[in-house]
Protein backbone atom coordinates (compact mmCIF):
# COMPACT_ATOMS: atom_id res chain seq x y z
CA UNK A 1 0.00 0.00 0.00
CA UNK A 2 1.46 3.57 -1.20
CA UNK A 3 1.37 5.84 1.95
CA UNK A 4 -0.19 9.27 1.53
CA UNK A 5 2.92 11.23 0.57
CA UNK A 6 3.58 8.13 -2.45
CA UNK A 7 0.37 8.75 -3.93
CA UNK A 8 0.71 12.84 -3.71
CA UNK A 9 3.69 12.04 -5.88
CA UNK A 10 2.64 9.87 -8.37
CA UNK A 11 -0.38 11.94 -9.02
CA UNK A 12 2.19 15.27 -9.63
CA UNK A 13 3.56 13.46 -11.92
CA UNK A 14 1.30 11.99 -13.85
CA UNK A 15 -0.35 15.37 -14.14
CA UNK A 16 2.72 16.73 -15.08
CA UNK A 17 3.34 14.16 -17.66
CA UNK A 18 -0.10 14.64 -19.30
CA UNK A 19 0.42 18.52 -19.59
CA UNK A 20 4.03 17.88 -21.08
CA UNK A 21 2.12 15.69 -23.39
CA UNK A 22 -0.85 18.21 -24.38
CA UNK A 23 2.10 20.84 -24.56
CA UNK A 24 4.31 19.17 -27.25
CA UNK A 25 1.15 18.31 -29.02
CA UNK A 26 0.27 21.65 -29.64
CA UNK A 27 3.19 22.93 -30.13
CA UNK A 28 4.27 20.66 -32.95
CA UNK A 29 0.42 21.07 -34.62
CA UNK A 30 0.84 24.83 -34.39
CA UNK A 31 4.62 24.87 -36.35
CA UNK A 32 2.67 22.73 -38.97
CA UNK A 33 4.17 20.30 -41.86
CA UNK A 34 6.73 23.04 -42.93
CA UNK A 35 9.48 22.30 -40.72
CA UNK A 36 9.08 18.67 -41.52
CA UNK A 37 9.20 18.50 -45.66
CA UNK A 38 12.02 18.37 -48.04
CA UNK A 39 11.84 20.88 -50.48
CA UNK A 40 10.00 19.45 -53.96
CA UNK A 41 11.81 17.81 -56.58
CA UNK A 42 11.63 15.80 -59.52
CA UNK A 43 13.89 13.01 -57.33
CA UNK A 44 11.28 12.78 -54.72
CA UNK A 45 9.88 9.14 -54.25
CA UNK A 46 5.76 8.95 -54.04
CA UNK A 47 4.11 9.13 -50.16
CA UNK A 48 7.24 12.18 -49.63
CA UNK A 49 6.53 15.16 -47.89
CA UNK A 50 7.55 17.93 -49.99
CA UNK A 51 6.95 21.61 -50.01
CA UNK A 52 7.10 24.20 -52.95
CA UNK A 53 7.91 27.74 -52.70
CA UNK A 54 6.97 29.58 -55.96
CA UNK A 55 4.86 31.93 -58.25
CA UNK A 56 1.25 30.20 -59.44
CA UNK A 57 1.57 30.82 -63.11
CA UNK A 58 -2.12 29.29 -63.59
CA UNK A 59 -5.36 27.65 -62.16
CA UNK A 60 -7.75 25.56 -63.59
CA UNK A 61 -10.75 23.49 -62.29
CA UNK A 62 -10.59 19.54 -62.47
CA UNK A 63 -13.08 17.95 -64.97
CA UNK A 64 -14.75 16.50 -62.37
CA UNK A 65 -14.88 17.01 -58.71
CA UNK A 66 -14.74 20.58 -58.40
CA UNK A 67 -11.20 20.34 -57.67
CA UNK A 68 -8.44 22.70 -59.10
CA UNK A 69 -4.78 22.24 -60.90
CA UNK A 70 -2.86 25.00 -60.10
CA UNK A 71 0.58 25.52 -61.65
CA UNK A 72 4.04 26.41 -59.65
CA UNK A 73 7.62 26.33 -60.63
CA UNK A 74 6.44 23.89 -63.78
CA UNK A 75 5.03 22.07 -61.31
CA UNK A 76 1.51 20.80 -61.21
CA UNK A 77 -0.25 20.66 -57.96
CA UNK A 78 -3.61 19.45 -56.95
CA UNK A 79 -6.13 21.70 -54.78
CA UNK A 80 -9.01 19.90 -53.08
CA UNK A 81 -12.50 21.72 -53.44
CA UNK A 82 -12.99 24.16 -50.92
CA UNK A 83 -9.57 24.83 -50.34
CA UNK A 84 -9.33 28.06 -52.03
CA UNK A 85 -12.45 30.35 -52.63
CA UNK A 86 -11.86 32.29 -55.77
CA UNK A 87 -8.59 30.47 -57.51
CA UNK A 88 -8.53 33.58 -59.92
CA UNK A 89 -7.38 35.10 -57.22
CA UNK A 90 -4.25 32.75 -56.85
CA UNK A 91 -2.45 33.23 -60.46
CA UNK A 92 0.63 35.38 -59.90
CA UNK A 93 0.83 35.43 -56.12
CA UNK A 94 4.31 33.93 -54.28
CA UNK A 95 2.82 30.54 -52.44
CA UNK A 96 4.09 28.12 -49.92
CA UNK A 97 2.43 24.57 -51.11
CA UNK A 98 3.12 21.60 -48.67
CA UNK A 99 1.92 18.21 -49.42
CA UNK A 100 2.69 14.16 -50.61
CA UNK A 101 4.41 14.03 -53.16
CA UNK A 102 2.62 11.79 -55.99
CA UNK A 103 3.23 10.62 -59.90
CA UNK A 104 0.14 11.29 -61.88
CA UNK A 105 0.60 10.37 -65.56
CA UNK A 106 4.48 9.97 -65.54
CA UNK A 107 4.95 13.51 -63.95
CA UNK A 108 5.35 14.03 -60.06
CA UNK A 109 3.10 16.32 -58.78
Amino acid sequence: MLHPQERTALLLIAGILILLAGGISFLIESTGKEPFATPFSDTLKDGHLAVLTGTVTAAANTRTGGHLILTVNNTSVFVPDGALADPETVVGETVSVTGTVQTYQEKKR
